[in-house]
């Protein structure tokens, strides 16, 4: 029998030494992709860690916490398929 191999559509790429834990980001997603780490930063902050499979479904790409982020934290929002080929 034939099973697909399901390959995340996209990834949020975070610089995890910028962030200061706001959560605009976090409380923006629409699918709930984004949540503070209980790890901090060098700065002494929780930082965004990004996770495909959302509390509400899988990353869409709408690029909302791009767009959101005060401290240009959130670097780019790729394809799964550019990610996995390092572009």
């Amino acid at each position: 029998m034939y099973h697909p191999v399901l390959r995340q559509k996209w990834d949020v790429i975070i610089d995890a030494d910028r962030c200061k834990g706001c959560e605009i980001c976090v409380n923006a997603c629409p699918q709930q992709n984004l949540e503070l780490s209980k790890s901090i930063n060098g700065l002494g902050y929780h930082y965004v860690e990004f996770n495909f499979h959302g509390k509400r479904g899988d990353c869409t790409g709408c690029n909302i916490c791009y767009t959101v982020c005060p401290d240009y934290s959130i670097l780019e929002v790729v394809s799964g398929e550019e990610a996995a080929n390092g572009s």
